[in-house]
């Protein structure tokens, strides 16, 4: 079974994204029990490289499939969030990194790594050079958190 948690938030169950998951876009019904009756869509998962280019690939990705969408409005905050979720990732966590893509009445953007280790929410000091990725996304996103996979967690956020 997997768990979803928001670092800090055990009690914050969210439904999980299938390791099955269709690696293209697929229509269905959608995943929050009361929503509007509108279809879900899934893009990915896919493959990113274990090095600095996943992170445009993640971009590239991320503004294709939100242009196929009519969702544009979210472009540039989730090219940003996304970007953060896999430097991140190519930097505490190594293993295969996948990117997921959903929409419902929500935008869910998430980024599996090969790692069971939770990431970090920290403040940096003025001078730190690293440890603002996380804050950003604590910031600009509606809600985000960690779920746990068969082969390491998925760090996601969600945009209204």
């Amino acid at each position: 079974m997997h768990h979803a948690q928001r670092p800090g938030h055990p009690e914050d169950a969210l439904p999980h994204i299938p390791e099955d998951a269709i690696p293209y876009i697929a229509e269905g019904p959608p995943f929050v029990l009361g929503a509007p009756r509108r279809p879900s869509r899934i893009a990915g998962p896919w493959q990113l490289p274990g090095n600095p280019a996943a992170c445009r690939r993640a971009r590239v990705a991320v503004r294709g499939i939100l242009a196929d969408w009519d969702l544009e409005h979210h472009t540039h905050t989730a090219e940003l969030l996304v970007s953060e979720l896999v430097g991140n990732a190519l930097l505490h966590a190594g293993g295969p990194l996948h990117l997921s893509v959903q929409h419902s009445h929500l935008l869910r953007c998430q980024v599996e790594d090969g790692s069971n280790r939770l990431p970090r929410l920290r403040s940096a000091a003025p001078d730190d050079e690293h440890g603002r990725g996380l804050e950003l996304v604590h910031l600009m996103s509606r809600d985000w958190g960690v779920e746990y996979t068969a082969r390491g967690k998925t760090v996601w956020f969600e945009l209204d």
